[in-house]
């Protein structure tokens, strides 16, 4: 993989506004036309495995549990006492067992965390979902699927319509592929797809107008695009501003995508949500530092938890990536789960780690590239 002179991270940073993954380059600028600012009710409805997927190492029966040290001090004892080891046991039982179905137990959401160059992530929950159906996920929501697209989505998924909606999986043009087996497979199990996103020019509307709001200044003064104002943010730290760009595309969007899915659960089931590593919890929580706004801007997790929703956080790391540059950034992006990973798996086989008693990485093995 190149370099970071080959890629700026000031154009890594724009893939926040698609899908945010601060490892990942930028899939799609493109904003969608229709304004669906409103976040409606959504009906609940989940997927089966792919026939021409190669078969890499399942999120399944083939991962092993490697014991890790837990993210806060708090999470567990210390593995070094009979008491942490333990308690690591009883937490690997618990929260892996048999895999996917453990997690889901007493939880409403699994949260998983991509980077959003990952084929590893789509080609995986695709193969999964028969199991993730059978174990009461009615809903798969896509952080990068525009609410705009709900409708024709729901429409082919369903089985009312025999077209393909290609139009609604443009934010990640490299998947697309991979994209369009996840629908198929959500029809033949009668799953829903739900999008959790918003039109990207809404939200850049949102930042320049707490841009203005927060300097005194008009908000012409700020870019209007989501890609302009994350090279500015990146670029350096102006007052006011780069704390707008963090609530809003870090904060505002954990509260619309949470709304969205506390909805799609309401009436029952479960859900199972494939957004960017910046909202879920982890080791490597670093938006803040990458946007120039140190602080604490909250989690999808966090966001779930105040609407009374039991959640399962899982990180990922290694697995099929689209390229070479993605794959070295999201290791570059995310030093800390790499390096747990590298421990719990010294061979690079696919492992989960528990990281305490809601959360998890599951490293997915070698990390290539077609």
């Amino acid at each position: 993989m190149a370099e970071m002179s080959r890629r700026p991270l000031a154009v890594l940073l724009a893939a926040l506004a698609a899908a945010p993954s601060f490892g990942a380059p930028l899939e799609a600028a493109r904003v969608d036309a229709a304004p669906a600012i409103s976040v409606p009710a959504v009906p609940v409805l989940a997927v089966a495995a792919l026939a021409d997927v190669p078969p890499s190492a399942p999120f399944a029966e083939a991962a092993m549990i490697a014991p890790a040290r837990p993210a806060a001090p708090a999470a567990l004892p210390s593995a070094r006492t009979p008491e942490g080891a333990t308690a690591r046991v009883a937490v690997a039982a618990r929260a892996w067992g048999a895999p996917l179905e453990s997690l889901l137990s007493g939880r409403d959401v699994l949260l998983w965390g991509e980077n959003h160059g990952s084929l590893e992530s789509v080609e995986t929950l695709a193969r999964s979902m028969p199991r993730l159906a059978s174990a009461g996920v009615t809903a798969v929501g896509l952080e990068g699927l525009k609410r705009p697209h709900q409708a024709a989505v729901d429409a082919y998924v369903s089985g009312r319509s025999s077209r393909v909606p290609l139009e609604a999986l443009e934010f990640s043009p490299r998947r697309r592929s991979a994209l369009v087996a996840l629908l198929n497979a959500a029809r033949e199990q009668g799953v829903r797809v739900v999008g959790l996103g918003l039109p990207l020019d809404y939200w850049a509307k949102e930042t320049a107008r707490l841009a203005a709001a927060n300097t005194g200044r008009p908000e012409s003064d700020f870019p209007a695009t989501a890609a302009a104002q994350f090279q500015r943010a990146q670029a350096d730290y102006e007052p006011g501003y780069n704390e707008a760009v963090a609530e809003v595309y870090l904060s505002r969007r954990n509260r619309s995508m949470a709304e969205i899915l506390a909805r799609t659960v309401g009436g029952g089931g479960k859900a199972v949500a494939l957004v960017g590593q910046a909202h879920v919890d982890g080791l490597d929580m670093i938006p803040g530092r990458l946007l120039h706004a140190p602080g604490a801007w909250g989690t999808l997790s966090e966001e779930l938890t105040r609407r009374a929703l039991k959640v399962f956080s899982l990180t990922q790391t290694g697995g099929r990536f689209v390229d070479e540059e993605d794959l070295a950034a999201d290791a570059r992006a995310r030093p800390l789960s790499y390096l747990e990973a590298r421990q719990a798996s010294p061979q690079d086989r696919p492992a989960f780690v528990p990281l305490g008693p809601d959360r998890g990485l599951w490293h997915a093995g070698p990390s290539t590239a077609p």
